[in-house]
């Protein structure tokens, strides 16, 4: 598939809107799609006209001002029609003429950029955001496993205090483009309805949580538990903080700190309203995209499977993260037994009905039907006992499906009696990859405990809850996998009996003690850092006084640099100046990695492979 975007000077001259609405574009595309070509002389048209157009290609063009082009490019858009491939045309302005897209396609609806300028203030320069509205379609066509233009917002709100900025940041996103739903409890839960099974259901099927902090939101067990469905689950929070409202007793936090920040009055002024609008669905789109990428960590282990001969991968080039993959049945296979045949569709976010249609529309024109055994729709959100219209056709989460793998290719798992320490603090920076941090947690802390070690952390008040959370899916004894320390002073604020059932708890008094009864005490086999702050005074930055403690001991450090901090300005100072060897003994290969690479699945597993 590719793209075809034809500057603006091709077809509307010099136009001071049109170049702003292109250039706008490209800031998206060309980050996100790989196969872009912009055109914008004649050699360029001549070189597409000499070559093939492909049904899957996309062109794109702005509408002239008078409905007039020169023949060359008329021919340009003949062939594209001729090929049957999307031809999208830009309206700027609102007179019949530039409205029309020319010959063949005429009878094609343009993306008119002036009736979207009209619903806003024209005071205001709207074109960067129009734009990006129309570059995020084009993503949606492109990478559809990884983002579709049709997302579900999730607001999560609490009524007493934020029940008005809701309704109106709703009513407002909402009005960006029709392919924006969004769900807030008060008016999307039907009368007689169960209402909490409605909200549980639709923030399952959410893209992204919206949560507006404003300042009794920490006083709602509700809103506390959408927010660690959310993380548990991998839906994107944006947290929105609502009149400097405290955020300091708050139970969980999905970041350290709120990623916008905006007064409850601005949003009853409407011109305030639609740039914060903007905004969020700006930041939405950031952190759909962000999460979305965690899908290529999970091709490349299977790309690992393939090469240590565990199955047979193979991609399917008339799709977009499409493989079939068979192995022979070894050990227990939670989906069939003896030589197995799968048909995989992955996807980077929560794939929604439609999705489910489409694939199944695809795999039965195709002989990927009959040739396999069993179909798959793959990703953080799948649900195996979600029922599908094809008992051919399983929703899958990613975890479950590579468990299995590795299960029926004779990859053992036991009670290892060893311990990994895990720590990690927020560092400084955008708020908005924070939530980076959070995700490696998780995916550490998930790799640890299904490996057969026994994670110890201190008793970080956002990581604790998602860390027993993840304990009860894969651990079978939670006093053996989780080792929790707690600085006495901080006791007081908890229920320690209940603490005691979920975790080894180990109290200390005060945080020196915590850290050599955590690092010193029981013999282990690694401390892995990730994040943490960056101090003025070193002394005082916890990374280093952890890391001086574990080398004293014998243990060996992994900093993981990918998620920013002093892990990362740590290990860059090892990479630039003294190496590695005072930390632990892997060399320049994997500790590079851990620095570089953001696949945290593939790197933890190196890790566990290295201290094997």
């Amino acid at each position: 598939m590719n793209v075809i975007f034809c500057d603006p000077k091709l077809t509307i001259g010099n136009h001071k809107d049109a170049a702003g609405f292109f250039q706008s574009c490209r800031e998206i595309l060309d980050e996100y799609v790989t196969d872009m070509t912009y055109i914008s002389t004649s050699f360029h048209i001549n070189r597409l006209l000499s070559g093939e157009i492909d049904r899957n290609d996309i062109l794109i063009f702005f509408n002239a001002l008078d409905g007039r082009y020169c023949d060359l490019f008329l021919k340009l858009v003949k062939k594209c029609n001729d090929a049957k491939c999307r031809v999208w045309a830009i309206a700027m302005e609102r007179n019949p003429e530039c409205r029309r897209p020319p010959g063949p396609v005429s009878d094609r609806q343009s993306f008119d950029v002036s009736c979207r300028n009209e619903n806003r203030s024209p005071m205001k320069n709207n074109m960067r955001a129009i734009a990006q509205i129309f570059a995020r379609k084009i993503v949606a066509q492109t990478l559809s496993p990884l983002y579709r233009d049709e997302v579900l917002y999730f607001i999560s709100h609490r009524r007493t205090d934020g029940e008005h900025i809701t309704a109106k940041l709703a009513d407002e996103l909402k009005l960006l483009t029709r392919e924006r739903n969004v769900y807030r409890d008060v008016i999307n839960v039907e009368v007689g309805e169960d209402a909490q099974h409605d909200i549980d259901n639709k923030l399952s099927l959410s893209d992204v949580l919206i949560f507006l902090q404003t300042e009794e939101a920490h006083q709602s067990c509700y809103i506390m538990k959408e927010l660690c469905y959310a993380l548990i689950n991998d839906i994107p929070v944006l947290w929105i903080q609502i009149d400097n409202a405290s955020y300091r007793d708050m139970p969980i936090h999905p970041g350290e700190k709120p990623a916008l920040h905006y007064r409850s009055e601005e949003f009853d002024c409407q011109e305030r309203l639609i740039e914060i609008a903007d905004e969020i669905e700006e930041k939405c789109f950031q952190l759909m995209m962000h999460s979305s990428n965690q899908v290529f960590s999970y091709v490349e282990y299977l790309n690992e499977l393939k090469y240590d001969n565990k199955i047979k991968l193979m991609a399917d080039r008339d799709s977009i993260l499409a493989y079939e993959i068979e192995y022979r049945e070894t050990m227990k296979d939670i989906y069939a037994s003896g030589i197995r045949k799968h048909y995989i569709q992955c996807f980077g976010r929560n794939p929604k009905e439609a999705d489910v249609a489409a694939f199944l529309e695809k795999v039965r024109k195709k002989d990927a039907y009959e040739k396999n055994d069993r179909l798959f729709l793959l990703s953080n959100h799948g649900r195996r006992e979600k029922r599908c219209s094809d008992s051919k056709v399983t929703e899958e989460n990613f975890d479950d499906y590579i468990t299995n793998l590795e299960n029926v290719s004779g990859i053992k798992r036991q009670r290892r009696n060893k311990r990994i320490i895990l720590s990690g603090a927020f560092p400084d920076g955008d708020e908005i990859y924070k939530n980076s941090l959070i995700e490696a947690v998780m995916i550490y802390a998930r790799e640890i405990i299904k490996g057969g070690y026994t994670l110890v952390f201190g008793a970080h008040p956002t990581f604790q809850k998602l860390i027993f959370d993840i304990g009860k899916l894969y651990a079978s004894d939670m006093k053996y996998s989780i080792e929790m320390h707690m600085d006495r002073a901080y006791a007081g604020g908890y229920d320690l009996e209940e603490l005691q059932e979920q975790c080894t708890l180990i109290l200390s008094d005060g945080l020196q003690e915590m850290r050599e009864r955590m690092i010193c005490v029981e013999k282990s086999e690694l401390l892995i850092c990730l994040g943490g702050k960056i101090k003025v005074d070193k002394t005082q930055q916890g990374v280093d006084a952890e890391a001086a403690l574990a080398r004293n001991v014998n243990v060996p450090v992994a900093l993981v640099g990918t998620v920013g901090g002093r892990s990362s300005e740590y290990a860059f100072e090892r990479i630039t100046g003294n190496g590695w060897s005072d930390l632990n003994p892997w060399g320049k290969e994997l500790n590079e990695g851990l620095f570089y690479n953001v696949n945290h699945r593939l790197m933890v597993r190196r890790l566990l492979g290295a201290i094997e």
